[in-house]
């Protein structure tokens, strides 16, 4: 008899496992990389297929913010000529 709940884990458990948001593992299913299933609205996903993805799985860095060098609010555009 098949256990759902020992071999399969939903996509909020596969996030908080991978220390990721659950968008990124929508993300990753609509890319292909990570196969799951479908069921009544949810995405279930293979704890196996999960626990294999999850040893070479580097979560991406997201760009880091530029601070703009002036506004002007700063001091710069203050300076009377």
């Amino acid at each position: 008899m098949l256990d759902i709940q020992r071999e399969f884990v939903s996509s909020a458990d596969a996030a908080q496992i991978l220390g990721i948001k659950q968008m990124s593992i929508h993300a990753l299913i609509r890319d292909g990389r990570l196969l799951a299933v479908r069921v009544a609205y949810r995405w279930l996903i293979r704890r196996e297929q999960l626990e294999k993805f999850a040893e070479s799985y580097v979560p991406k860095q997201g760009r880091p913010r530029q601070k703009r060098q002036y506004t002007k609010r700063s001091p710069k555009w203050f300076i009377e000529q």
